[in-house]
C-alpha cells in the first residue's frame, strides 16, 4: 500500500492539453482560397477586404448563420457559384501536419486531448471527413458552435468550466500570439506559441514530464 502511495506521489499529474487546429495540425493555404474567390475579378485582392465580408465571414464562424446563408452571400458577393465558394472554402485546408498529428495517439494514452479552434462549419466538416477524423480529439470546442472565439476570454473560461480543471493543469498549443496572450492572462501559464513542430513537441513533453 505505501509503495502503491509513493508511486501515485510521484507519477506525472494528468493534464488536459488544449490544441488550436490550424497551422498546427491543418496547414492552411489562404492564398488558394482567394485564388478562387477572387477569379470572377469582381473583387480586387490587393483592396481592403469589406467590412461587409468582414462581417459575414465572423457571423459563419460563430455560427450565427448557417452554411446555405453564408455561401449564398459570398457568391453573391464575389460573382461565383455557390460550388466555387465551396471549392474555395476547402482548398484553404491544405494538408495534415503529421509531426503534430502523429503526437496525439501518444498524449492521449495518458492524458485529454481537447481542440480549441474559431472555425465554420464547411472547413470543421472537411477537417473531419477527410483530415484528421471524428475521433482524433476526446472533445472539440468550436467557435461555431459556442458562439465564441479566441482571445475573448470567455471561451477560456467556459472551455476550463465543461472540463472542470484549472489552469494549472491546462498546456494550451496556439500558432496566434494573441490567443496565448489571452490565456496567459487568464492564468493557463503552460501555454505554448506554436512555431515550429519540433519546439513545441519538446515543450510539451517537458511539461509532462514536471
Amino acid at each position: 500500500m505505501q509503495d502503491e502511495q509513493s508511486a501515485t506521489a510521484t507519477s506525472p499529474r494528468r493534464k488536459l492539453l488544449v490544441f488550436d487546429v490550424g497551422g498546427v495540425f491543418v496547414d492552411l493555404d489562404p492564398d488558394a482560397r482567394n485564388a478562387i474567390l477572387t477569379s470572377s475579378k469582381r473583387w480586387d485582392p490587393g483592396l481592403p477586404v469589406p467590412a461587409a465580408i468582414r462581417e459575414l465571414n465572423r457571423d459563419f464562424r460563430l455560427g450565427r448563420i448557417d452554411d446555405a446563408a453564408y455561401v449564398d452571400r459570398a457568391a453573391q458577393f464575389y460573382g461565383l457559384s455557390h460550388h466555387d465558394v465551396y471549392r474555395a472554402e476547402t482548398s484553404l485546408l491544405k494538408g495534415v501536419l503529421q509531426p503534430m498529428a502523429a503526437l496525439v495517439p501518444t498524449l492521449r494514452a495518458q492524458h485529454r486531448v481537447v481542440c480549441l479552434s474559431n472555425t465554420q462549419a464547411i472547413h470543421w466538416r472537411h477537417i473531419l471527413d477527410h483530415m484528421l477524423g471524428a475521433d482524433f480529439f476526446d472533445a472539440c470546442y468550436l467557435s461555431h458552435e459556442m458562439g465564441l472565439e479566441k482571445p475573448d476570454p470567455a471561451i477560456y473560461r467556459k472551455l476550463a468550466q465543461d472540463e472542470n480543471v484549472g489552469g494549472q493543469d491546462i498546456v494550451f498549443v496556439d500558432d496566434t500570439a494573441e490567443n496565448i496572450e489571452a490565456a496567459l492572462a487568464l492564468g493557463w501559464p503552460h501555454s505554448i506559441h506554436h512555431v515550429t513542430p519540433d519546439q513545441t513537441i519538446a515543450t510539451i513533453k517537458r511539461l509532462l514530464d514536471c
